[in-house]
């Protein structure tokens, strides 16, 4: 297994890397050759709502087989993804949200048992959203048991270490 943590620097900032998910979607391709499987966690910096993260490839198997872009190991279920951030899609949403459907990578959040309204995971200036997130390959989706946004009174929220909760995944 793969395992990746990353921060992407909000879009616009100095920091920022326009060919950041370019990137990671040249090592995720390259950790798939070698069969490998990846999750990926940490702050996305995208609104995702509940967009679409993958291809639906049931119509190319049924009408293009040879079309097929997606491996044998895609989920035969596949349950809807909740968000509980509805304000609709900022930040690196699209090429975070093209990364899943170019590698097959899913995300997690609001599909797992304990998240299943993918509750916020950052608390800063009055508001919240959710920018943190696991993804992972198709092998992993289905070995995940659990995954939880941890209240963290201790060390997040205004005057502590971090305004983002963490993540935890049961596999």
């Amino acid at each position: 297994m793969f395992l990746a943590i990353m921060y992407a620097p909000p879009k616009g900032s100095p920091y920022a890397d326009e060919g950041l998910f370019d990137n990671i979607a040249t090592e995720v391709g390259m950790i798939q050759d070698l069969g490998g499987s990846i999750l990926l966690t940490g702050d996305f910096n995208g609104l995702t709502s509940a967009v679409d993260d993958y291809v639906d490839c049931r119509y190319f198997a049924d009408h293009m087989p040879d079309m097929l872009p997606l491996g044998n190991d895609f989920p035969e279920v596949l349950p809807g993804r909740h968000n509980s951030d509805k304000r609709g899609s900022k930040g690196w949403q699209n090429e975070f949200l093209d990364l899943c459907r170019s590698s097959g990578l899913l995300i997690l959040n609001g599909r797992i048992a304990g998240n299943e309204s993918a509750e916020c995971t950052y608390f800063a200036n009055g508001g919240s959203s959710l920018v943190d997130y696991m993804v992972a390959s198709p092998a992993l989706f289905d070995c995940a048991t659990s995954l939880v946004i941890h209240k963290c009174p201790l060390f997040c929220g205004k005057g502590r270490d971090s305004d983002h909760r963490p993540l935890s995944l049961n596999l």
